[in-house]
């Protein structure tokens, strides 16, 4: 959906093809969903926090910071034009803004959040979320507490909305770790919920799996004003829906989707440089935008299993040997 977007993939077919690319950009909130899900289910398998959040920074650090420095010598050295993000609030390539990068506090800062990369801004917001979501999840033992925390993260967002608009920078808010709170609790208690669902009649856990696709399907296809919600919901039903053991998988496990998984946070890093780059090519400029998509799709695919191979895989397992084996047995 993230590279559909950027790649405006749909844009010769229609209303319809506006709406499904326009709807790539919920993609990260969806993310942010399943990572509410990946941090409840790796903090309750892990020995303590320590373990659990050294494990996740080892995930994301060394491809995000590398990635970082790659396309910060790019616009340092001028071989990349400043992205529009950067031209908005007249920032710099400059170590301040490097600095605030890999320190993972660049959300916090509208004028770099989303200036070297084009995407990073998404990164800070999940390390945020990684230290502060275990501190939430054990206070939420029944169902009024879980109402309460979640009403309690939405007007927390709606806080940073209006301090956008009194004091700070314009889409400030967009860029920042409390306004995301939400989705990724709504991932956490999906974790929860997933073995109480998977007690209940396989008829009533079709019915939810089925529902939740056909509301992910319909909201692809048109534009509500509430896309994000519908989205983050029909996630959180396929989720607890879809247990999903090792004899039952479905189609989301077989080797192609667990592939793509496992490239996927390189795809989600790579893609933007890759996209850049395509698009110095005068002839993929001017071909259909569908040939353009699957072009930076192909290319972005091949560059990510060269990036998971060389850093994250080694990395994944350095984090493994540094901060110990989990209580259970489920990869994340």
């Amino acid at each position: 959906m993230v590279i559909a977007i950027h790649t405006a993939a749909f844009r010769d077919f229609g209303t319809l093809g506006n709406n499904i690319t326009d709807n790539g950009k919920y993609g990260v909130q969806i993310f942010f969903v399943i990572s509410g899900f990946t941090i409840a289910r790796t903090y309750r398998n892990a020995t303590g926090f320590g373990s659990y959040f050294g494990r996740r920074m080892m995930r994301i650090a060394p491809l995000y910071i590398v990635v970082i420095a790659f396309a910060f010598y790019l616009l340092a050295s001028g071989y990349n034009q400043p992205i529009y993000w950067m031209t908005l609030y007249n920032s710099e390539a400059d170590a301040y803004n490097l600095l605030m990068h890999v320190s993972f506090m660049s959300g916090w800062d509208a004028r770099v959040a989303n200036s070297i990369l084009g995407v990073e801004w998404s990164i800070p917001i999940e390390v945020f979320w990684y230290a502060v979501l275990p501190l939430v999840l054990p206070i939420a033992s029944d169902q009024r507490r879980r109402f309460a925390i979640f009403l309690g993260l939405l007007v927390l967002a709606g806080m940073t909305k209006v301090a956008e608009h009194l004091i700070l920078p314009k889409h400030a808010a967009h860029f920042m770790p409390l306004s995301y709170g939400a989705y990724f609790y709504l991932g956490a208690v999906a974790e929860t919920l997933r073995d109480t669902f998977a007690k209940q009649p396989a008829t009533f856990r079709r019915r939810v799996w089925y529902g939740s696709i056909l509301l992910f399907a319909v909201t692809l296809c048109v534009d509500t004003g509430l896309n994000a919600a519908f989205f983050a919901l029909a996630t959180a039903g396929l989720i607890v829906a879809r247990p999903g053991t090792h004899e039952v998988r479905g189609v989301l496990g077989r080797k192609p989707f667990l592939f793509l998984g496992s490239i996927s946070y390189s795809l989600y890093l790579m893609h933007i440089l890759v996209i850049r780059e395509l698009g110095k090519s005068t002839a993929l400029q001017d071909s259909n935008t569908l040939v353009f998509f699957g072009t930076a799709l192909i290319l972005t695919i091949l560059v990510s299993m060269f990036t998971y191979l060389t850093i994250e895989r080694p990395t994944n397992r350095l984090g493994a040997r540094l901060f110990g084996l989990r209580k259970g047995h489920i990869s994340a």
